[in-house]
């Protein structure tokens, strides 16, 4: 399986405006704006309140620009998911880290898991009055396989798409490429999209979805305008209208809110939560501990030093995870055991984190061979902070005798895959995505992988089991092999913040926090 740079930027969590330049706060010098004086913290579990039906909510979000796209199978910024979560709804869902039914409310494997069947949803209708078929399904998986798709490649690795058939009005037969054995949460952590049989075209008034609102108007980069379905088969959204605006910089998003512009800004970086919501009647809140994002380093195995076990443990003993943790996340945030997946539904979260050993990290970079060795930290400020973390990171192991040296890019060239391959370390920040998603897809880029056997085969036995018990201990296994010597350093948990007016309710974090389900949200009651 091979993952597209597409696909790999939406792992990442990063925006698509932001990959391609946007301005950040800590590499464009903006000041914080609003007030000074100490914030009172951010709100955690805040809008919750029932919503009354009414009112057009305005929403801001990382955009993409002139690449921004209705196409829900090529979205991939915040302000694109966003949009196509509640335009096109999913066969199933991401909450609380597992797989929630959508318009499928069944994906029953085999008893060989070579096949599945999917079973939808009764009562579901197309903004055209059109009911749900099987054959949109298929008509969808088989869009999956055309050149322009952005969905997930993991999809086409293990559907065997040219054989799916329907067999009944609300029922399809989906064949495997390789053995599947919870289809639920393959699709759902895929986020795929349902488009209708037959559509090509992605304009307002040419498309239909099944979702809580349909497109009335599009500007690309800079705003949509959603209308209320009212036969939404979830019950009819409280808002009368979404307007979801395309705002890059964050400081700009909390500028929007603060001056009426906008209800709610997404994904608020620290340092401007640190200076306060900036009026009466907004708040900062947190999504809360399990959507935390896990900051690291994935180390690159196939340079040296950092083939050699002792080197890869020796720099998770040497790591300062508290120092990076206030530096970085001023508070919004805390240590994490070198796992990516906090939040998932299997994440060892009874892994400790490791005691910082300085010692015997020196003892082990010794034992290598490795002293005075250079070690390349790639890094850019696709998400504030990861320039800070890195230069501290590099202090750190030039402590051990390394020869450290941060690279630090423009966030456009951070991915690029030659670059990827030259360093020997790169900073990679990920969201609660399923540990499927995160094993998988990360294994299909080489400088991200970690070829080891055992690993290969309890991912391989956690992917293709249908006995949730073998799954959960193959993925304690898995993850067991990436804790021993394995090429993650996650050092820290960090908070996903937004600035919102306070009555705003209803604000779901499903698939992330960054790019929530609007479907519910409105003012409260």
């Amino acid at each position: 399986m091979s993952v597209s740079r597409r696909e790999l930027l939406r792992l990442a969590g990063i925006t698509a405006g932001l990959s391609a330049g946007g301005c950040l706060l800590a590499a464009c010098g903006s000041p914080p704006g609003g007030p000074a004086g100490a914030s009172p913290g951010p709100v955690r579990g805040g809008g919750t309140a029932p919503a009354r039906r009414g009112g057009t909510l305005r929403l801001a979000f990382a955009g993409g620009g002139a690449s921004e796209t209705l196409d829900p199978l090529a979205a991939y910024s915040p302000a694109d998911l966003v949009r196509s979560m509640v335009v096109f709804d999913r066969l199933f869902t991401v909450t609380d880290g597992a797989a929630a039914p959508a318009l499928a409310v069944g994906a029953e494997p085999a008893a060989d898991a070579r096949s599945f069947v999917l079973t939808l949803r009764e009562g579901v209708t197309w903004h055209d009055g059109s009911p749900l078929r099987a054959a949109d399904v298929a008509y969808t998986l088989a869009a999956l396989t055309a050149p322009t798709s952005g969905a997930a490649a993991e999809l086409t690795a293990y559907l065997d798409v040219a054989k799916v058939s329907v067999t009944g009005e609300r029922t399809l037969r989906v064949p495997t490429l390789r053995p599947v054995g919870d289809p639920a949460t393959l699709l759902a952590g895929a986020g795929l999209p349902v488009i209708k049989e037959g559509t090509k075209s992605f304009r307002p008034g040419e498309l239909a979805g099944t979702g809580a609102f349909r497109v009335t108007a599009f500007e690309a980069g800079r705003e949509a305008r959603l209308t209320r379905y009212e036969r939404h088969w979830g019950g009819a959204p409280p808002a009368d209208e979404l307007v979801v605006l395309s705002i890059d910089d964050p400081q700009a998003r909390v500028n929007a809110v603060r001056d009426g512009q906008a209800d709610y800004a997404s994904d608020i970086p620290y340092a401007l939560a640190k200076a306060g919501a900036g009026a009466a009647g907004l708040e900062i809140r947190s999504a809360g501990e399990r959507r935390r994002t896990g900051y690291g380093f994935v180390l690159n195995t196939t340079r040296a030093p950092m083939s050699d076990p002792g080197v890869r443990m020796a720099l998770r003993l040497a790591v300062d995870r508290q120092a990076l943790v206030d530096a970085v996340f001023l508070g919004y945030g805390g240590p994490a055991n070198d796992l990516y997946g906090h939040g998932a539904q299997y994440f060892a979260s009874d892994v400790p984190v490791l005691t910082r050993d300085v010692a015997r990290a020196r003892e082990l970079i010794k034992a290598a061979g490795a002293e005075g060795a250079r070690v390349t930290i790639r890094s850019a400020d696709y998400e504030t902070g990861l320039n800070a973390s890195t230069e501290l990171f590099a202090e750190q192991l030039r402590a051990l005798g390394l020869d450290a040296r941060p690279q630090i890019v423009p966030p456009a060239a951070y991915f690029d895959p030659d670059g990827l391959a030259g360093a020997d370390a790169v900073v990679l920040p990920l969201g609660p995505h399923p540990l499927s998603v995160i094993f998988t897809r990360s294994a299909a880029y080489p400088s991200l992988a970690f070829a080891d056997p055992e690993l290969e085969r309890q991912t391989a036995t956690a992917v293709s089991t249908t006995d949730p018990r073998r799954r959960e201990q193959a993925w304690r296994a898995a993850q067991r092999v990436m804790t021993e010597r394995g090429n993650w350093i996650v050092w820290g948990l960090g908070d996903t913040l937004s600035l919102t007016r306070a009555d705003v309710t209803g604000i779901e974090a499903r698939d992330s926090a960054k790019y929530p389900y609007l479907g519910k949200a409105g003012f409260a009651a």
